[in-house]
């Protein structure tokens, strides 16, 4: 898969990386430690499902989830620079999104934002999903997110 091009690529470059995830539930993070020697390259992850979580974890502002919503690029570049405050991580990468099949209040589809702040750099990704499987959504939103990851590498 995806994942371990993108282990092997930061194992070789000495990067390490972090994950924020909502709506993955922990997946880019499952993903990366199936890989042996994992330690050496990921430094942890936070699921902050609840948007309560993104505050007191990642220091989401109240007033842009109240403005923008939970599922939000602002919410992203926040989720991203919280996991960074906390491990300072080469790879800051965050997560939120509504996998469906039903939507969350204040969305109107199932879709996905990605944060991942790099070389000082956030770099912004959305993502719609079509299908009504939501662990097919969270699925290709990985794959996704892995995609946009090796990309920068």
């Amino acid at each position: 898969m995806i994942a371990k091009k993108v282990f092997d690529k930061c194992l070789d470059k000495g990067l390490t990386i972090a994950f924020a995830e909502s709506m993955t539930g922990g997946n880019l993070s499952f993903q990366m430690i199936q890989n042996q020697g994992s330690s050496k390259v990921l430094l942890g992850s936070i699921i902050a499902y609840h948007k309560d979580l993104k505050r007191a974890l990642l220091s989401v502002d109240q007033k842009d989830i109240d403005e923008y919503s939970v599922v939000s690029q602002r919410v992203a570049d926040q989720m991203a620079l919280g996991i960074h405050n906390h491990t300072k991580a080469d790879l800051c990468v965050s997560i939120t999104g509504n996998a469906g099949p039903t939507l969350d209040i204040n969305t109107e589809k199932k879709e996905t934002f990605i944060a991942i702040l790099f070389q000082e750099k956030i770099h912004q990704y959305h993502l719609d999903l079509d299908a009504n499987d939501r662990m097919k959504n969270i699925e290709d939103a990985t794959k996704f997110v892995y995609q946009k990851i090796e990309e920068l590498l």
